[in-house]
């Protein structure tokens, strides 16, 4: 499956590279942006961030999928949203998102999702997305219902630091 750059009103969604190697390390050596992530320490270096970016290019597969999200009117890379434990079996597919500080609270991730969950069900013809969201995360609770996602559960996830994080899970049927 080949990923397709995607385009909203505001933004390009540009499909990873290793160009982003200096923006990944940006965004995920970001203390607020890292906060309720725990899946992974955050990024140290930039053969860190070529590691993430190397995961996305390289998946044989193609379960996973990551966008830089780019403003138009300046072409500044601001977050990423993507795709991941896509199931193409069952029709299933994982969603997650990050963005700059500076760019919270103002309607970018809710139109970068929309154009994601748009192209999953038009084209990766799937019928459920699901996000897992540290029940802390408001913000991120609040994207994912603006765009449709309902709570459907909770689950611990992963032991990281030597702690299991709970997170709710939210459902998008398509």
């Amino acid at each position: 499956m080949i990923f397709k750059e995607l385009e909203t009103e505001r933004l390009y969604l540009k499909n990873i590279g290793y160009d982003d190697i200096p923006f990944i390390y940006k965004e995920f050596s970001t203390d607020e942006v890292n906060e309720y992530l725990f899946d992974a320490e955050p990024v140290i270096s930039n053969e860190d961030a070529k590691c993430i970016v190397d995961c996305y290019l390289k998946d044989e597969m193609k379960s996973r999928h990551r966008w830089i999200i780019v403003l138009k009117e300046n072409n500044e890379k601001i977050g990423t949203c993507g795709f991941h434990c896509w199931d193409t079996d069952k029709h299933e597919i994982e969603v997650g998102y990050d963005l700059q500080p500076d760019y919270w609270r103002k309607g970018y991730m809710s139109e970068a999702l929309t154009a994601i969950l748009t192209y999953s069900k038009k084209e990766l013809v799937t019928t459920k997305v699901f996000a897992r969201i540290y029940p802390d995360n408001i913000a991120s609770v609040n994207i994912a219902k603006k765009v449709g996602f309902v709570r459907t559960g909770e689950q611990y996830y992963e032991i990281f630091r030597g702690k299991k994080y709970l997170h709710d899970i939210y459902l998008l049927e398509q």
